[in-house]
């Protein structure tokens, strides 16, 4: 056979091969090549199964089975103050991150928290006279001194008593934002002089009146920020 006999019978071959790959059924192959990979055995969501005995090829995982992305939590509803010993904030404080914590503080929390962490937030105040318990202030004492930023995440991330769990409306990293920003509120109603002086270089006036809550030109994150803008 002559080169150009060869080179024909080539061309025929490639081209009955190009046109045994045109089906209008995308699933179905006249020539398999690896037919292993195409006939593979495992089984598509919800398609039956003969293999089991009961025909189902949707097997529940077995005990303790977690998604490859999946991080366990390791803190129970009730330990809290646990997580506040062990968890450390590790967003770094910034602009950014408190512009963060501000935006879904509004999002999640104002309606019963208030603007400011007052606790009254329109929800809470629309439902007080139905028995709603007034959320705790968030620049409280409390809040502010015994409880660490880890228990703060918690909280949010967990829930307590009728405040839902925010664990799967905003990531980790939001959730630590917005734990900065609660410390921001905090500072922001409890300034000190240093505080005081530092908000007075940027010309604001009636500094001292910061530490009300309520003031309508508070700016608790350039505040927490000693300030500045960082």
């Amino acid at each position: 056979m002559t080169i150009r006999s060869l080179f024909k019978v080539t061309v025929v071959a490639l081209s009955l091969v190009g046109l045994s790959s045109c089906d209008r059924n995308p699933e179905r192959r006249e020539i398999q090549y690896m037919p292993d990979m195409y006939f593979s055995q495992a089984v598509k969501p919800q398609e039956p199964s003969a293999f089991f005995a009961d025909g189902s090829g949707m097997r529940t995982p077995p005990a303790g089975t977690i998604s490859r992305d999946f991080v366990p939590y390791p803190y129970s509803i009730i330990e809290g103050e646990k997580a506040g010993r062990e968890l450390v904030n590790p967003v770094p404080v910034s602009a950014e991150t408190l512009a963060t914590g501000r935006k879904y503080y509004n999002i999640h929390c104002k309606v019963c928290h208030g603007v400011v962490g007052s606790g009254d937030g329109m929800v809470t105040l629309a439902h007080r006279e139905k028995g709603m318990p007034i959320p705790p202030q968030l620049y409280s004492d409390k809040i502010r001194s015994e409880w660490a930023d880890g228990q703060i995440f918690h909280t949010i991330k967990m829930g307590q008593g009728q405040m839902p769990a925010y664990d799967k409306r905003m990531t980790d990293e939001q959730k630590w934002a917005v734990v900065h920003y609660v410390r921001a509120l905090g500072r922001a109603a409890h300034p000190t002089e240093a505080d005081l002086a530092e908000v007075e270089k940027l010309g604001w006036k009636d500094a001292k009146a910061l530490d009300n809550p309520y003031r309508e030109d508070i700016k608790p994150a350039q505040l927490y920020l000693g300030g500045t803008e960082k």
